[in-house]
């Protein structure tokens, strides 16, 4: 009896460990998809509104990562927020 209820807890532990695991996949998936395509959004409007800018620095600060251009964190930004999309989708799709 004793051994069936170790069992029994063992597997509801599991399952809820991996209803968690997706869950934060899904969270860090959405936010990164999110804020991944406001940055992207930001370095567009700044492209359009001030040509200019987009070769200059993206910080003040001169030590790597904050040394980037602005053209090279949009770049950055639009390939973090298309991984995202697909974590939060594959991890949304995986919960049916």
């Amino acid at each position: 009896m004793n051994l069936q209820l170790l069992l029994v807890s063992d597997l509801v532990s599991f399952d809820s460990r991996m209803i968690r695991k997706h869950a934060v996949l899904q969270a860090i998936g959405l936010t990164a998809f999110v804020f991944g395509l406001l940055i992207w959004m930001y370095v567009v409007l700044l492209q359009l509104t001030h040509p200019d800018w987009v070769t200059g620095p993206f910080s003040h600060v001169n030590f790597f990562p904050f040394n980037w251009r602005v053209d090279e964190v949009g770049m950055t930004a639009f390939a973090i927020a298309v991984a995202g999309f697909f974590v939060w989708r594959i991890e949304l799709n995986s919960n049916r």
